[in-house]
């Protein structure tokens, strides 16, 4: 197997693992408590939820497309064959634990191959663990601070300014006074991070369609750049994905990536 494909899927997850860090800092409310809890709840009840929608839990087979992956790789050594027999799956249960499975189809043919495939599904299984991380705050739980949690509001200029603090750092939302995000920041240590949303309005609330996120530090390093868009496709009437891309830009170093949602097993109530 060329080695340089495991450098650019390495390349990959590193890029996504950073940007999704989530945390902000944000000035003092001036509203009363139970103002301010009501605005909350209406910010979150205005995104379409997978689980107000009656999900239990999900199971679906993954394809990537190695091909667009490895766009300027010398494949001549015949590993898009191998890569081809690659199988991957995740699942998320009732409780929103994400579950990822992969098997090679068939047995590596010496050492080097299976060190290089466990490199393989290693990474994978990170970059499918920090997009789920991201859809999941749009799709599952809710971009926002729960109520009766602590966090701050601000109504400025137009918008609502929310802000709480996460284990990684401080988090900064920033919507439209219809709820609709412009943008989340993450305030962390030596980091700022900042993801930015395409939302689409349906009857069902606001459906998360693509994002930007960045990845700065005050020395440069690991700067990180990645674009987002989605496809779905109605399973049991919930709005699950299709087909997810991904474009990276770390360290100046490019990087596409492709998967496609089959096969799915879903429970609802």
């Amino acid at each position: 197997m060329n080695v340089s494909m495991v450098s650019v899927r390495n390349c990959i997850i590193r890029i996504i693992l950073p940007v999704l860090a989530w945390t902000v800092t944000m000035p003092a409310v001036h509203c009363a408590q139970s103002e301010k809890d009501q605005v909350l709840a209406k910010a979150g009840q205005s995104y379409y939820n997978l689980r107000r929608s009656g999900l239990i839990e999900f199971h679906s087979n993954i394809k990537p497309n190695w091909d667009l992956l490895l766009t300027g790789v010398d494949t001549n050594t015949g590993g898009t064959n191998l890569l081809d027999g690659l199988q991957f799956s995740v699942s998320i249960d009732a409780e929103s634990n994400l579950r990822m499975e992969h098997d090679a189809g068939i047995a590596p043919p010496n050492q080097k191959s299976r060190e290089e495939f466990d490199k393989i599904f290693k990474g994978m299984d990170d970059a499918l663990s920090s997009f789920f991380v991201t859809w999941s705050i749009f799709m599952l739980t809710s971009p926002f601070p729960k109520v009766g949690s602590e966090y701050e509001l601000k109504d400025i200029a137009g918008q609502y300014r929310f802000s709480h603090k996460e284990r990684v750092g401080d988090v900064l939302t920033i919507t439209d006074k219809n709820f609709m995000i412009i943008e989340m920041i993450v305030f962390g240590e030596n980091f700022t991070a900042s993801l930015k949303p395409v939302l689409e309005k349906t009857a069902r609330g606001y459906i998360l369609k693509a994002y930007t996120g960045s990845y700065q530090t005050p020395s440069g390093a690991r700067e990180t750049v990645l674009k987002v868009w989605l496809d779905y496709q109605e399973i049991r009437g919930l709005q699950l994905p299709r087909k997810v891309n991904l474009d990276t830009v770390y360290e100046g170093k490019p990087a596409q990536m492709e998967w496609l949602f089959t096969d799915y097993q879903v429970k609802v109530r």
